[in-house]
């Protein structure tokens, strides 16, 4: 640990007082009724304007016993994160570090107001189209390269971390933020997998004091996810589309459990190597055109396919990856490349928390003739607009899939 950090962590220990309770609660009872808080804004009036002698709490007791009185009740939150771990807070975190990207878009889609993010990981600030309101904000480095000096530096109340995401990396980061400052809480979200998404939502929108606004994104959210459900839910097993799905890596795809396997089974697709241990094994060619999918999905946005997603409008380099995938020997044999059902996809909308908009273009790719009044493209814009508070055109902006 550096000096500076050294130096940082005993003026932080110095501060840190009794494990704290609920805000201005008079009797010490756990809960702060509507009496008490009427109370201590009647105490800080009369102190501030009347010279009056009672002892006012101070306005930060005050901002903080509101916000606990409005959305917890008037007591102590306990929530559990995807990890298991079970946190109790008496005040509202005003100051949240995200080195977890996804969950900073889910946050968005909650509402959140951006001044109480107070750090960022890198990959957020190398983004500016689709996170302007965070440019200038602190750089966290990344999961697997912090910068604690920074993240200490920022003096966060709460750090969010990936739960299924390289677990030592932020099991580092933990260790060394709570040896700097104890008082840090430290969350662990995923926001991208389906399984857990819709309770890490709720989860958050009670912790932030925005469950009204988690339950209005989870009704377009379920909209959108029950639209594709409720058709492929009827479609037998041994009637699904075979696919093959390819990572930006040639030839790597996705195995049992994995969280492409998994939007393959929800948009109604049977993954032809989901039977694989590996959760991303990397198969022999030989093994694709043995199994003949009906459709083959190729994923961009990142490595070598780094291109496309919000700040390319350019859909040159989509048609490139579409061709050298019919140009590779002997797949001119498998059936999705003689059908034309080849399909390029950005990361940015099937890879992270707004994967749905993926499985529904998935979905419409599989199964055409069931899907003909799907448009995943209204969905995406609805997306940005409503709860990413982004003025982004789609027909103006960007490229996300090809061919549609």
């Amino acid at each position: 640990m550096t000096r500076r950090l050294l130096l940082l962590a005993c003026s932080l220990c110095l501060m840190a007082g009794m494990a704290a309770a609920v805000p201005c609660d008079g009797d010490g009872d756990g809960t702060l009724t509507a009496p008490e808080l009427a109370t201590a804004i009647l105490d800080s009036l009369d102190a501030r304007f009347m010279g009056g002698t009672v002892e006012a709490p101070p306005s930060a007791d005050l901002r903080d016993a509101a916000f606990v009185h409005t959305h917890w009740d008037g007591r102590a939150l306990t929530i559990t994160d995807t990890s298991g771990r079970t946190t109790t807070l008496t005040r509202p975190l005003r100051r949240i570090a995200l080195f977890n990207s996804d969950t900073l878009d889910m946050l968005r889609s909650l509402g959140l107001e951006p001044d109480r993010v107070v750090g960022v990981s890198k990959y957020v600030l190398e983004d500016p189209v689709f996170y302007p309101e965070y440019q200038g904000t602190a750089n966290l480095g990344s999961t697997w390269s912090p910068d604690y000096e920074k993240a200490a530096g920022i003096r966060p109340d709460a750090v969010i971390l990936y739960a299924s995401i390289s677990e030592s990396s932020c099991a580092d980061i933990e260790k060394t933020l709570s040896a700097i400052d104890p008082e840090i809480h430290f969350f662990r979200f995923d926001s991208y997998r389906p399984a857990v998404y819709a309770d890490e939502a709720r989860t958050l929108g009670l912790l932030l004091g925005k469950k009204e606004e988690a339950e209005r994104f989870l009704t377009f959210y379920e909209n959108a996810t029950g639209t594709v459900a409720e058709v492929v839910d009827a479609v037998p097993v041994k009637d699904r589309v075979p696919v093959y799905l390819e990572s930006w890596n040639d030839y790597k795809s996705a195995g049992k459990g994995s969280g492409y396997d998994e939007k393959i089974q929800l948009a109604g697709g049977r993954n032809i190597f989901g039977e694989n241990p590996v959760e991303y094994p990397v198969v022999d060619p030989e093994a694709v055109i043995s199994r003949n999918p009906d459709v083959i999905i190729k994923i961009v946005g990142a490595g070598e396919t780094a291109f496309g997603g919000y700040s390319d409008d350019d859909r040159s380099s989509f048609e490139q990856v579409l061709r050298a995938i019919g140009d590779r020997p002997v797949w001119n044999q498998i059936k999705a490349v003689r059908d034309g059902r080849v399909h390029i996809i950005h990361t940015d909308v099937i890879g992270g928390p707004d994967y749905f908009i993926g499985t529904a273009y998935l979905a419409k790719w599989f199964y055409p003739d069931l899907f003909g009044d799907l448009d995943p493209r209204a969905i995406h814009q609805q997306y940005l607009e409503e709860f990413q508070r982004l003025d982004y055109d789609l027909d103006e902006h960007g490229t996300f899939v090809y061919p549609a």
